[in-house]
């Protein structure tokens, strides 16, 4: 997949780490350091610039993205570089959202957004109901559980969910969680970057299954 990243931050840059491996990225960043940083320690293409400046978005090829994050600490370049790449076409855009106060605007122009604070508090609270190894209840007589994992498989990002399962008889997707949204997926639905999913797993599988969508390549 190709994808278009707009801040080389924590964010970006660790986003940007998992996927340059297997997918053509390229990197948006006006701080001379951040873009040195990327280029001398990722398989990525960079660009120093605004992601507000439409000469280096279009450099950046954004028509052509299978998906676009923008992920700088600033709302307003989010706002504006998500709207670019969504009126270029772009048909997966995700956008890191600073300020709650802004999130009515990027929901009237359907842009989805991740709050990385709302979604640190719901890890924290996750992390003190449930147990350490996320089992959140068993079925039956030992048959089955269903388990919660942060997808880090990035060959599994951005593919429907029909396609991950693929007829297996060992494991069902049955929830998945995006930022503060709780979805109840179909065949078509897709996995995002930062998701986490609950998994009802055949017991004798649930290390394996574990390990199938952690694993980080």
């Amino acid at each position: 997949m190709i994808g278009v990243i707009v801040g080389a931050g924590r964010i970006g840059y660790n986003l940007a780490k998992s996927m340059a491996e297997k997918h053509d990225i390229t990197i948006i960043d006006k701080d001379k350091t951040s873009c040195k940083k990327v280029n001398d320690t990722l398989d990525c293409y960079v660009i120093q610039g605004s992601g507000t400046n439409t000469s280096v978005l279009k450099e950046a090829d954004v028509n052509k993205a299978d998906f676009f994050v923008a992920a700088t600490g600033n709302d307003e370049v989010n706002l504006l570089s998500s709207v670019y790449a969504k009126d270029h076409g772009v048909e997966r855009i995700i956008s890191r959202l600073n300020n709650i106060g802004h999130e009515e605007i990027f929901k009237k122009l359907n842009i989805r957004v991740v709050n990385p604070e709302r979604s640190a508090m719901r890890f924290i609270a996750r992390t003190i109901i449930r147990p350490s190894a996320q089992t959140l209840v068993s079925l039956g007589e030992g048959g089955a559980e269903i388990i919660e994992v942060l997808v880090k498989n990035t060959d599994l990002l951005y593919t429907p969910i029909s396609e991950i399962e693929n007829n297996s008889d060992k494991f069902k997707i049955v929830t998945v969680y995006s930022g503060d949204d709780i979805i109840i997926p179909t065949a078509e639905t897709e996995i995002g970057f930062e998701d986490s999913i609950a998994v009802l797993v055949k017991r004798g599988y649930i290390n394996e299954i574990r390990e199938y969508f952690r694993k980080v390549k």
